[in-house]
């Protein structure tokens, strides 16, 4: 598998306005313990050491005691992410919206993944979401700024074909009338 970087583009501490509650503290009904903060702080201290696995360690405890936590699922996302766990990044990223549905990292985040995977129909869907719930023109920007870079490396590209398109019943016909035809030839040609 091939080793892909996944940087973390945003401070969860720098860029939450005033208003809302910030990374450390807990948001609306979720109460965290000083051990659990200290799991949390530790943990995104590791990621921006570049440390992933050790992040993962500390950040698997915070979603451990604090399940209703969905900062802590961020932020093991973006560990596994960085250690190139694909499945169990898009699993945290996915708990981190279904856990809180506005919150803006969450949604973000899973944005830049799916862009990164190329999967641009989900990214496009997750960066609206996220648009809606940008608080602050700084997240706002950054939405905008993983949307222009995307339709870059899409006018870049090669088109894909999406795949969710039905096959003619010409072609479904076709085929059929070539396998049986194919079926029929090797039955009487195997005596």
């Amino acid at each position: 598998m091939a080793s892909t970087t996944f940087a973390l583009a945003v401070d969860l501490e720098e860029t939450r306005p005033e208003g809302r509650a910030s990374s450390i503290v807990p948001a609306a009904g979720v109460a965290l313990s000083a051990e659990t903060k200290n799991l949390f702080r530790e943990g995104i201290e590791r990621l921006g050491m570049g440390e992933p696995r050790e992040a993962i360690t500390w950040l698997e405890g915070v979603v451990a005691a604090a399940p209703d936590y969905s900062d802590g699922f961020v932020g093991l996302g973006i560990a596994y992410a960085m250690d190139s766990q694909v499945y169990p990044a898009l699993d945290s990223f996915e708990k981190a919206a279904e856990v809180e549905p506005s919150n803006f990292y969450a949604h973000f985040k899973l944005a830049q993944f799916h862009f990164k995977l190329r999967i641009p129909k989900k990214g496009y869907e997750e960066a609206k979401q996220a648009l809606r719930y940008a608080a602050t023109p700084n997240e706002k920007r950054l939405v905008a700024q993983i949307l222009k870079e995307e339709r870059e490396r899409e006018a870049k590209g090669v088109a894909r074909p999406t795949w969710n398109k039905p096959f003619s019943r010409r072609w479904v016909q076709a085929g059929m009338a070539l396998l049986v035809a194919a079926c029929l030839f090797l039955l009487f040609n195997m005596r």
